[in-house]
């Protein structure tokens, strides 16, 4: 009898990382992700979400903490994604973050006083 290989549905891959421009020009995030696992940094929240077919809709929630002691209070904290999927296939491997393809800046969150 013949075995029919069963196919891992595809996975996406991603990190969201914080305060991308401030860390860019050697400041410290200005706040921390809420619940990330621990070997990311507090600046970042990652994870893979499997596709289990076309068009379905799968949600991940992260909750960034801003620290009580920032001073620039007006600057936008912008969020970078990068990301990748992964196909079919009978074994799957983690990725590493830094070859996952970067999606262009989200918008800027504006500043609540």
């Amino acid at each position: 009898p013949r075995t029919a290989l069963v196919p891992v549905p595809p996975a996406l891959q991603y990190v969201l990382d914080a305060d991308t421009e401030r860390r860019r020009l050697g400041h410290p995030p200005r706040g921390a992700f809420l619940s990330r696992r621990s070997s990311d940094p507090e600046h970042q929240f990652s994870g893979t979400v499997e596709l289990p077919r076309q068009q379905a809709r799968v949600c991940v929630t992260a909750t960034f903490q801003l620290q009580d002691n920032i001073r620039d209070k007006l600057r936008p904290i912008t969020m970078t994604l990068a990301y990748g999927i992964h196909g079919d296939g009978a074994t799957r491997q983690r990725q590493d973050p830094a070859r996952l393809r970067r999606s262009s800046v989200l918008p800027p969150l504006s500043p609540v006083l």
